[in-house]
C-alpha cells in the first residue's frame, strides 16, 4: 500500500485528504518512484482552489519530486530500479509516497545532491535554463533586469547570469 494526498472538491487546504492506494505497475515508458521529497509550488494552490482546474476529480497535486526508482516499464532503457532520480512536469500526483511517471521527465540524481534539494530546485532550474538558454541567451557582461528575483527561479537566474 502507498499513500497520496488528493482532493475531491475545490477549496482550501481543508479539502486535502491522505488516501491509501495500491500503485499500478508502470506502463511501458514509465518508471515508478518511491518519493523521498516533493516539490511544493504556488500553482498547486491554484489547482486545489479550482482556478486552474485539474482534468478530473478526485485529483492529486504536485508535478515534481525526488526519490528512488522501484519499478521500470519494459520500454525504459536509461533508468533502472534502484536509481536515485528527480523529476518535474509529471502528471499531477507527486504528493504521494509512490508515483508512476513518464521516464523522459526524470533525471538521474547524483549522490552529492539531497532529495530535498533536488525536489525544491529542479523545476526552477529547468525554467531558468529555458529562459536564459532557449528563449534568450544572455551574453557575458550583458545587463538585464529580472523582476521578482527573490523567488526560486529568480535566485537561480541571477546566479546563472552572473556566472
Amino acid at each position: 500500500m502507498a499513500t497520496r494526498i488528493e482532493f475531491h472538491k475545490h477549496g482550501g487546504p481543508e479539502v486535502l485528504q491522505a488516501v491509501e492506494f495500491t500503485p499500478a505497475d508502470p506502463a511501458e515508458n514509465e518508471i515508478q518512484v518511491e518519493n523521498k521529497a516533493i516539490g511544493i509550488n504556488f500553482i498547486d494552490t491554484y489547482i486545489r482552489s479550482g482556478l486552474y482546474p485539474p482534468p478530473s476529480l478526485p485529483s492529486g497535486l504536485g508535478t515534481e519530486a525526488a526519490g528512488i526508482v522501484s519499478k521500470v516499464g519494459s520500454g525504459v532503457k536509461h533508468i533502472k530500479a534502484g536509481d536515485r532520480v528527480v523529476y518535474a512536469q509529471s502528471a499531477l500526483g507527486a504528493y504521494s509516497s509512490v508515483h508512476n511517471i513518464n521516464a523522459d521527465k526524470a533525471a538521474i540524481l547524483p549522490a552529492a545532491i539531497s532529495f530535498e534539494q533536488a525536489a525544491a530546485s529542479f523545476l526552477k532550474g529547468l525554467t531558468v535554463y529555458y529562459l536564459l538558454r532557449k528563449t534568450y541567451e544572455i551574453k557575458p557582461d550583458e545587463q538585464f533586469l529580472f523582476h521578482a528575483a527573490a523567488g526560486g527561479v529568480g535566485l537561480i537566474a541571477c546566479q546563472w547570469a552572473k556566472a
